[in-house]
C-alpha cells in the first residue's frame, strides 16, 4: 500500500527540531516558518513546553470536545480578557478546514440558506464541504 498523494511532497526528511529550527536526515538546518496543516508554531524541544506535554500525555493525550475540559474553559476566559470580547462564545477546533466547515454550517443554520459565495482561486481546506466551495480543478474530485 502506498500513501495517498494529497499534494506534492518536498524531498526533505525532517528528523528533529530545536527551538525555531528543524533538521533533515542529512543534517541540513532550516528556519521553521511553517505553521499549517494542523500544527502550531511554538518551536521545537523547548524544555518547559516539552515538560508540559509530557505531563499531559501521562494523564490524558486527547479526548473529544463532547466532554468538559477545564483547560478549554480557562483558555476561553484568558482569551476573553485579552481580546476584550467577554460576551462571545469560543469553539475550539484544530484546522482551518474545520473552521470553514463549521462556519458554513453555522451560516446555513442562521440564515436558512443553502448556497454560498466563494472567492475565485481561494483555498478553504481539503474536507468535502470546503472542497466543494473551491474552483481549483487540482483538488476537485473527478466524478
Amino acid at each position: 500500500m502506498s500513501l495517498f498523494q494529497v499534494y506534492p511532497l518536498f524531498p526533505v526528511e525532517l528528523v528533529r527540531g530545536k527551538g525555531a529550527y528543524v533538521y533533515d536526515s542529512s543534517g541540513q538546518k532550516y528556519l521553521d516558518l511553517y505553521g499549517g496543516h494542523a500544527v502550531i508554531s511554538v518551536g521545537h524541544s523547548h524544555p518547559k513546553f516539552a515538560a508540559a506535554l509530557k505531563q499531559q500525555i501521562d494523564e490524558l493525550i486527547f479526548y473529544s470536545n463532547s466532554v468538559e475540559n477545564p483547560f478549554q474553559t480557562k483558555l476561553a476566559e484568558q482569551l476573553a480578557l485579552q481580546s476584550g470580547y467577554t460576551n462571545h462564545h469560543l469553539f475550539m477546533i484544530s484546522s482551518g478546514a474545520e473552521a470553514n466547515e463549521n462556519g458554513l454550517k453555522l451560516a446555513s443554520f442562521h440564515t436558512g440558506k443553502s448556497r454560498i459565495i466563494c472567492f475565485e482561486g481561494g483555498f478553504h481546506g481539503r474536507t468535502t464541504g470546503v472542497v466543494a466551495a473551491t474552483d481549483n480543478p487540482k483538488i476537485l474530485p473527478e466524478y
